[in-house]
């Protein structure tokens, strides 16, 4: 898990599977990390294979906390079966789901 920061977006770039043992380093990551004063975050997937309940249960969580705050939680991601997984769980109507990150940048400075 990698985080950058460009302006006042944070991108968390996550590959591999996020099993439910890496949910915990997410919670953490997600927690620790300064997101002050409008947290606007972009949750990179696009290298994600799988992802557990657990760790969607924690991004929905910083969801509503971070819109509380003003801020945001964009979701990228481009393969096929973690899409269909956002669409069966309902999360595609959480979430704004995006296949790139020059579109999640789009959409947060449409958002300003």
């Amino acid at each position: 898990m990698e985080i950058t920061v460009q302006g006042d977006i944070h991108i968390i770039k996550i590959s591999g599977s996020i099993l439910q043992s890496d949910s915990e380093e997410l919670d953490r990551n997600l927690s620790d990390h300064n997101f002050e004063p409008s947290p606007k975050i972009i949750i990179d997937l696009t290298e994600v294979s799988h992802i557990c309940s657990t760790a969607l249960g924690i991004l929905v969580s910083y969801k509503k906390k971070f819109n509380s705050a003003e801020g945001d939680i964009i979701i990228v991601v481009n393969d096929d079966d973690l899409l269909q997984l956002f669409e069966i769980t309902m999360l595609d109507k959480v979430f704004k789901v995006l296949p790139t990150i020059d579109d999640a940048f789009d959409e947060f400075k449409l958002g300003n």
